[in-house]
């Protein structure tokens, strides 16, 4: 061994030792956290069980159990005991000793006071991830320091100072939002900066006279993208349906590919267009837009320009899902991905026609506190259901709208492939498996960890 190696190798091992020193450090800290954070959430879910919230006291021990696996009084509280199997210790569930799996006589003032100290303990827990962080952050470990924030944040969104630490920024109206979102939202502002310049069409196909009488009609190319209208709102709607059209094949694969937009200005246009273009359907001139398999019509509002522009949205983004993924055999998918593409190009969700309100909700509104009373309260629609479900009701939708998106900033790499697994006719369940790796329980704890994290 040389003098300059011998020199080389202590040098290194000298600065690599305080390294592994703090990551031991750091080791023991967080594990100590978690100790206490987990023996908090057994403390509720004992809470839970003496006030007969059977579900939400499961939950508060299997969080608990995320936390430490095999955390022993977590185990206890679910009516497991440490028994010799071949010779090893191992957990075995006693049925008898295990809590129920629903909820008994629960009275409102007993949600009241669990939420209420819910939210206390979880602010705690917050406070103690942070103080995790800030000690990862004397050690030089930034890696850890940041997860610890994010871990912050799940407990507490509210907390100011783990936000901060795991990057999240405020927008234009003071909203915090994540790093991810804010990524979303600048390739938004790009999508909708990036039209085609518009070019005038030399002749309209020849069914246009049917539909459109007075005033005759128009035709304008953006790229690839059509629209036809005897208004004035080409522009317009080019812009959104383009965009709309650009961010669908960015998600789902592909390229933006030849789609014509026709618009409705009245009632009248709509019914026509139904009866030239999809004759013999009953009940179609009852929508607000169709979808075809070649174009997509919108009947747009009188009244409001912007929902004219979320209809294009929301019918241009079923069209690219059917496109992808196969014609109206996954309903909760096109529900959710076109509600998400509204909400992204238009800032929010009205489209979808269960809602049963014309302005519709916003998504940071009814929908999503609707979708965390029911997670709450163990009455959250199931991920399994809503995949077979071919008309899904109003709680459904809100799953199916969360879910997707989920899907969209989560596991984004695998939708290409998400979606030629269901075009292929293998079924949700195995498009879920070839894509992501997981099946329908296993994501829906996934997902039901980012919702519950804001």
């Amino acid at each position: 061994m040389t003098r300059a190696f011998l020199l080389f190798f202590l040098v290194t091992f000298a600065a690599a030792l305080p390294a592994q020193e703090a990551e031991q450090k750091f080791s023991e800290r967080a594990q100590k956290t978690a100790d206490a954070v987990a023996d908090a959430h057994v403390s509720l879910a004992r809470w839970c069980f003496k006030n007969a919230m059977n579900v939400a006291g499961r939950d508060q021990c299997e969080r608990a159990r995320r936390l430490v696996p095999g955390h022993e009084k977590a185990m206890k509280e679910l009516g497991y005991s440490q028994k010799k199997v071949d010779g090893e210790k191992t957990w075995v569930l006693d049925a008898r000793k295990s809590p129920p799996e629903t909820d008994g006589d629960v009275t409102p003032e007993a949600r009241e006071a669990f939420a209420a100290e819910r939210d206390k303990m979880y602010r705690e827990a917050a406070v103690e991830y942070v103080k995790l962080a800030r000690y990862a952050e004397k050690l030089e470990l930034a890696t850890h320091a940041r997860a610890a924030f994010e871990q912050a944040v799940s407990y507490d969104p509210l907390n100011e100072e783990a936000l901060n630490g795991a990057g999240w920024v405020k927008d234009e109206v003071g909203d915090w939002i994540n790093p991810r979102e804010a990524a979303e939202r600048e390739e938004t502002a790009k999508a909708l900066e990036s039209t085609p310049e518009a070019e005038a069409l030399e002749a309209l196909p020849e069914w246009t006279s049917s539909v459109f009488k007075k005033p005759e009609p128009l035709g304008v190319a953006f790229g690839p993208v059509t629209v036809i209208a005897s208004g004035n709102r080409h522009a317009e709607a080019g812009k959104f349906a383009h965009a709309a059209a650009s961010l669908s094949a960015g998600l789902l694969g592909g390229k933006v590919e030849s789609l014509r937009v026709v618009l409705a200005a009245s009632e009248t246009e709509h019914k026509a267009y139904c009866e030239t273009r999809h004759p013999g359907m009953p009940g179609l001139a009852e929508d607000r837009w169709v979808v075809g398999e070649k174009e997509v019509e919108v009947l747009l509002d009188g009244e409001d320009d912007r929902l004219s522009m979320e209809r294009v949205v929301y019918a241009v983004a079923t069209f690219e899902v059917r496109r992808r993924c196969g014609e109206t055999t996954h309903p909760w998918f096109e529900v959710g991905f076109a509600s998400n593409l509204t909400r992204r190009l238009l800032g929010r969700v009205t489209t979808a026609e269960f809602s049963g309100e014309a302005g519709g909700p916003s998504e940071s509104g009814r929908w999503k506190r609707t979708l965390r009373m029911l997670r709450g309260e163990g009455r959250a629609p199931e991920l399994g259901k809503l995949v077979v479900a071919r008309d899904p009701d109003e709680s459904q939708v809100i799953l199916a709208h969360f879910f997707t998106r989920y899907l969209c900033e989560q596991r984004a790499k695998a939708l290409p492939d998400f979606c030629a697994a269901l075009k292929s006719a293998a079924g949700d369940e195995q498009a879920f498996k070839t894509a992501f790796g997981e099946e329908t329980a296993e994501l829906e704890q996934l997902f039901g960890n980012w919702f519950d994290a804001g």
